[in-house]
């Protein structure tokens, strides 16, 4: 959303364009869906924001979720902008629109995680751990192991954008 308002001063236009772009026109992994049956516990859509929507499937499976900051993958773009601006991570993991597909699967199967995505043509990346806690936090970790406050964010259907905007 900030790239399609020029709130992001100092990007590239090459950068600016690619974000709009994948504003405009998302380009969903529908080809992974079916392909986690039976492999994934629990698997949906990131559209309302990383940390909400992990959120929503943590609260479903009654667990607390990590996020290795470090390890959630960004487009050049993204990396970019947040070079120029460290404060914009919040935005990055908790904003909207990221149409990413969120599953969790055991350590185990790690293995046929790689050959599922290597046959499908899609980079996968572990990008955190799930396990005790209030059910439904999420806590973000940055590259320091400092706890990195993100809010709640994401898209509320019935009252916009929230912190993390």
């Amino acid at each position: 959303m900030k790239a399609i308002r020029h709130q992001l001063p100092g990007l590239s236009a090459v950068h600016q364009e690619f974000l709009t772009g994948r504003y405009r026109l998302p380009q969903p992994r529908v080809g992974l869906g079916p392909r986690l049956v039976g492999l994934a516990h629990g698997a949906m859509d990131v559209s309302d924001g990383l940390v909400q929507d992990l959120g929503h499937l943590c609260r479903a499976s009654g667990l607390a979720a990590r996020i290795e900051a470090a390890q959630v993958p960004l487009s050049p773009a993204a990396a970019a902008a947040l070079g120029r601006d460290q404060s914009l991570l919040a935005s990055v993991l908790a904003g909207g629109d990221d149409y990413e597909v969120l599953f969790t699967a055991a350590p185990g199967a790690s293995p046929d995680v790689d050959r599922m995505a290597a046959e499908l043509g899609l980079a996968l990346t572990a990008i955190g751990s799930l396990g005790e806690g209030e059910p439904g936090t999420v806590a973000v970790i940055g590259p320091d192991g400092e706890n990195v406050p993100v809010g709640q964010g994401g898209w509320r259907h019935f009252g916009g954008m929230q912190q993390g905007e």
